[in-house]
This record gives C-alpha cells, sequence and structure tokens, in this order.
C-alpha cells in the first residue's frame, strides 16, 4: 500500500513538471529576448499561446518583441489586444504606455513623407500616454513624454504652415504667370488685327483713327483687359479664401489639443526647456 501511494506521489510529481509548457514557453522566450533574440523569443511567446490562446502576458510580451523589430504595426496590433482585454490594470497601463512608444516612434518615421500622418500618430500618442496617467497619475514618464510629443507637434504645425504658405505662394505664381501669357495672347491678337486690317485700306488713303465703324463706338481694348484683369484677380481672392479655410482644418484639432495638454502641463507642473528630450522607454 504503502509503495503504491509512494508511485502515485512520483507520478504526480512528473506530470506537475510538464503540466504547464506555456510557462516554460514563456520563460525560454524571456531568456532569448534578454539576449536580443527578439524572432527566437517572438516563436517560444507563439507557442505559449497555442498552448494558451486567452493568455495575455505571452502576447504583450511578443509585442515588445516586434517594437525591438521595429515593426511597429504588429507591436501596435498586439498592444491594443493586451489594452483592451486584460483586467489586470497596471499590465493595462504597461500596454497602453508601449502603444504611446509605437505611435511617437512611427509619427518621427513619416515626417519626411507625410506630415499630416506624422501629426495624427503624435496625437494618438498623446491620448495612450494620457490613458496611462488616469491609471498611473504619478507615472512620470507618461507625463514627460507628453510634453515631447506637444513640441514635436508644434513644430510639425509650423512645417505644415510652411508648406502651406510654399503652395499657395507657387498658385500665385501660377496665376500671374496664367494671366501674363493671356495678355501676351490678347496683344498679338491685336497686332494682327491691326496688321490684317491696314493691309485692306486703298494706298495713300489712311484709314481716320477717330472714324467710327459701322457708326458705333470703337472699344478701348485697355478697357476689355482691365475687366478681364479685375475677373481674374477676384478670381483668385476666391481660391485663397478656399484654401485658407482648407488649411486651418488640421490646425483647429492639433491646437485644441496642444492647449489641453498645456492645462495638464500647469497641473503637474512639468516644466519643458532647452532641447526636446529623447523619449523614454519603460519595458
Amino acid at each position: 500500500m504503502i509503495r503504491t501511494v509512494l508511485l502515485l506521489l512520483l507520478a504526480l510529481a512528473a506530470s506537475a513538471r510538464g503540466a504547464d509548457p506555456a510557462a516554460r514557453a514563456i520563460r525560454e522566450g524571456n531568456a532569448l529576448y534578454a539576449d536580443g533574440q527578439y524572432t527566437d523569443a517572438i516563436n517560444k511567446y507563439n507557442e505559449a499561446l497555442v498552448e494558451q490562446p486567452a493568455a495575455l502576458e505571452p502576447k504583450f510580451n511578443k509585442a515588445n518583441g516586434y517594437y525591438r523589430l521595429d515593426d511597429l504595426g504588429e507591436a501596435i496590433d498586439l498592444y491594443q489586444e493586451v489594452a483592451a482585454e486584460s483586467k489586470d490594470m497596471a499590465l493595462v497601463a504597461k500596454a497602453k504606455y508601449n502603444l504611446g512608444n509605437c505611435l511617437f516612434q512611427r509619427g518621427s518615421k513619416q515626417r519626411d513623407s507625410d506630415l499630416q500622418k506624422a501629426l495624427q500618430d503624435m496625437e494618438a500618442s498623446i491620448t495612450y500616454w494620457r490613458g496611462v496617467l488616469d491609471i498611473e497619475p504619478e507615472n512620470q514618464k507618461a507625463a514627460e513624454n507628453i510634453e515631447v510629443a506637444r513640441l514635436t507637434i508644434k513644430d510639425i504645425l509650423d512645417q505644415l504652415k510652411k508648406q502651406q504658405e510654399q503652395q499657395q505662394q507657387q498658385g500665385q505664381q501660377d496665376q500671374q504667370d496664367q494671366q501674363q501669357q493671356s495678355q501676351d495672347q490678347q496683344q498679338q491678337g491685336q497686332q494682327s488685327e491691326q496688321e490684317q486690317s491696314g493691309s485692306q485700306q486703298a494706298p495713300n488713303q489712311p484709314q481716320d483713327p477717330n472714324e467710327a465703324q459701322s457708326g458705333q463706338p470703337q472699344q478701348d481694348p485697355s478697357e476689355s483687359q482691365g475687366d478681364r484683369q479685375r475677373e481674374q484677380e477676384q478670381a483668385q481672392e476666391q481660391q485663397e479664401q478656399r484654401q485658407t479655410q482648407q488649411a486651418m482644418v488640421p490646425d483647429t484639432t492639433a491646437r485644441e489639443i496642444l492647449d489641453k495638454e498645456q492645462r495638464q502641463k500647469q497641473e503637474r507642473q512639468i516644466r519643458q526647456r532647452g532641447s526636446m528630450p529623447r523619449v523614454e522607454k519603460d519595458w
């Protein structure tokens, strides 16, 4: 009887050692992650998720691996799943913090190619870091990162304003060139008409410049050009107004965010001076 009980206990112990392959895969993945072998670590986290598909710890660690590999799209998707599904608020705060880092980094990369997308990512990063402060009001890194993003947004808005001014100047220059070309063509046409009219007159009988044809007063070409000039100026003014209205659209949203973050800055008594600090990372 004693021997039977002993064998049963040994069997249970052996079973317990191998009963949690998901935990073992996570430990192995963490070791690989610490060694910088992020792809192998992700594979181990995938093994853990096969055993426990609803587990959030390997999903969060997997997102960290993708972040280290600079695959921000995959990392963002996984962090969002963790933040939405987890009941552990500490884990939710970490996921939101890292989401802010991902979006900030992606926005920084897009500044050379698409300022509007960069602006949207910066705004989104602030939203997630604010979510961290809702859970952990004492999180100084999240508060400092918000200030970094605010300064970056201001810089992006200045770049957008310069681009819009350059586009408006270019549009005005194009319109002026078109107007000048149109006037040149009109003058050439008038000169051609005058030459043709002069060639049809009888020799030695110059036409009286004050004589009206068909009993109607002649139209002064300068008056016609002036009317057209005024019409073109009015059209140009309307186009500039439309461009100005469109240019204000992104500014409004971004300025509202900047004002709101400025109020939070005063409440948290954060002072940002000097050069722009780097975004801190918390894993």
